[in-house]
Order: C-alpha cells, then sequence, then structure tokens
C-alpha cells in the first residue's frame, strides 16, 4: 500500500466545492497524494497525465461532463488512465457506459467512504500495471521494427508453424539462409520459443 502511494497522484474533479474538499481531506488521511480540480478544463489544462495514479470524476458537470472527459482521454491515447466516476444521478445505463469505456468502478453520491477507499487502491493497482504493459509493448515494437523484411517474413512463418526447410522453400532461400535470419531475429526480440514468439507477434500486431 505504502508502496503505491509513493508512486501515484489521486486526482479528483467536481463541481461540488465541499465534496471535493472533503474527499481530498479524506484520502490524504490516509496517505495519497491528492489534487483537486473544479471542472474538467482545469484538470484538462493543469494535470500531467503522464503521472501514475487515477481519477475520481463527477458524471454531471458545467463546461465539460465526466462523459465527455473520459471520452477525450481516450481519443488522446489515455484509455489507460483509471477512473472512478461519481454520480448523484446515476443510473444503471449510465453506469454500464462508463464501464464498458473502461472506468474501473461507478459510485454513487455520497460515496462510501471505504468502498472509496478501495476503489482507489484497485485503480492506482489497474493503472501501474497498465502503464507498465504499455511500455513493454513500447519496447517489443522497437526490437521488431530492427528486423529486416526477410527476418520479418521468416519469423511470421515460425510463428504459424513452419519447419526451417518448409520456409526455405516457401521464400526460395537456402536452408542455412533461413536458420541465420531466425537465429538473428530472435536475438534482436530476446525470445527463446516459439510460442512466445507467437504471443509477441500478436501483441506488435495489435492482436491482444
Amino acid at each position: 500500500m505504502d508502496n503505491l502511494q509513493n508512486k501515484a497522484l489521486i486526482r479528483i474533479v467536481d463541481d461540488d466545492a465541499s465534496l471535493l474538499f472533503s474527499t481530498q481531506i479524506y484520502l490524504e488521511a490516509l496517505g495519497w497524494k491528492v489534487q483537486s480540480y473544479s471542472d474538467a478544463v482545469e484538470f484538462l489544462n493543469r494535470d500531467n497525465l503522464t503521472t501514475p495514479g487515477c481519477l475520481i470524476l463527477d458524471v454531471r458537470m458545467p463546461k465539460m461532463t465526466g462523459l465527455q472527459l473520459q471520452e477525450l482521454l481516450n481519443e488522446k491515447g489515455f484509455g489507460f488512465f483509471p477512473i472512478i466516476f461519481l454520480s448523484g444521478h446515476g443510473d444503471i445505463e449510465m453506469a454500464v457506459h462508463t464501464m464498458s469505456h473502461g472506468a474501473v468502478t461507478f459510485l454513487e453520491k455520497p460515496a462510501d467512504p471505504e468502498k472509496l477507499a478501495q476503489a482507489v487502491e484497485k485503480a492506482v493497482s489497474l493503472g501501474l500495471k497498465k502503464i507498465k504493459e504499455n511500455k513493454e509493448v513500447i519496447q517489443l515494437k522497437r526490437k521488431f521494427s530492427s528486423l529486416t523484411n526477410r527476418e520479418k517474413d521468416v519469423i511470421e512463418l515460425v510463428s504459424e508453424g513452419l519447419s526451417n526447410k518448409e520456409i526455405g522453400e516457401k521464400l526460395n532461400v537456402a536452408l542455412t539462409t533461413v536458420k541465420m535470419h531466425r537465429s538473428n531475429a530472435l536475438e534482436k526480440l530476446d525470445i527463446h520459443s516459439v510460442a512466445e514468439l507467437t504471443k509477441a507477434l500478436m501483441i506488435v500486431k495489435g492482436e491482444s
């Protein structure tokens, strides 16, 4: 828990000043670092979204609603950013909509303190996991881009289960050439099995 709190910043966006204040005081008392905003526009203008953590977001606000902010974050590539929605006007349809677009949970105001604390811990853990996975994907794609076209052709066929001999026949190259490209590609990717290679190619292609 302490490790999570050292790494994360909790953002609260709500136009209800008293709720904003009480929620911030409560979470800070639990040991979290908290930044509060009175509306979504202020949040977008001032917040550094690259700092890990989560967002506690009101649904109905002037200027920009919580749903509109969620949609905008997804469009800007911050779909990994965990959101906890709070609403005094919540209904099942709205909750389903926010969850289907990536929200961690949906709590009705006033949120039960214990449920909110649990939701924050879950959201931060999820956010840190997604950031780690995102970095790994970027690193993998960088390694994949370092391969030559022929190396890419060879490992694609390796992942399909073809033997070195079959790959040579399909690409019309010598067996020794296939072995060389295969060895070089796997070394560059730091991959040691066909199963690992297949999974990596799926990630690079965005299929998982």
